[in-house]
């Protein structure tokens, strides 16, 4: 779907606190099937960059350019272990300790983590902790000439 037109992402987080904070990614894609490459850049938000752009050096944090991972499809950089199954779930890995994963397992705040179940739904850059497990996040991609492309359908422009 993200070959189709120029993409943004925009996540949001929420601590158990309620505290709610956004990391908004001017730039996303995926590669086609097979590999699902991420692509992104342009940060911006209130969250941390839990994509690591502003670490491209780190084999473990910036994940711009990596494969989807899965625990039966193990695309990542690591050759001794599967960091989809260390985390608990597929994501865009490249070294062992990255920044994000928000597809790990859901954790309530009192369920703590162990090495046997993955470290939950993470976002590092948000509370500057490895181990800490979200209680929402959201995933949000659209256009990035959406607010164009509404205003024209609405003046009945555009339409085919």
């Amino acid at each position: 779907i993200t070959a189709q037109n120029s993409y943004e992402l925009y996540v949001e987080l929420e601590d158990w606190d309620g505290n709610v904070k956004y990391a908004k990614y001017s730039t996303f894609s995926v590669g086609s099937f097979g590999d699902y490459t991420l692509s992104v850049d342009g940060y911006s938000g209130t969250a941390g960059d839990g994509f690591g752009m502003d670490q491209p050096t780190s084999p473990y944090y910036y994940l711009n350019g990596a494969k989807f991972s899965t625990r039966i499809f193990d695309q990542d950089n690591v050759s001794t272990a599967s960091q989809a199954e260390r985390n608990g779930g597929g994501w865009w890995y490249t070294g062992g300790y990255p920044h994000s994963s928000l597809n790990g397992p859901y954790f309530r705040d009192t369920d703590g983590y162990s090495s046997n179940n993955g470290y939950g739904v993470k976002w590092r850059p948000f509370k500057n902790d490895s181990y800490y497990s979200f209680k929402k996040t959201k995933m949000m991609v659209r256009p990035t000439d959406f607010s164009t492309r509404v205003a024209n359908i609405k003046l009945g422009k555009g339409q085919t």
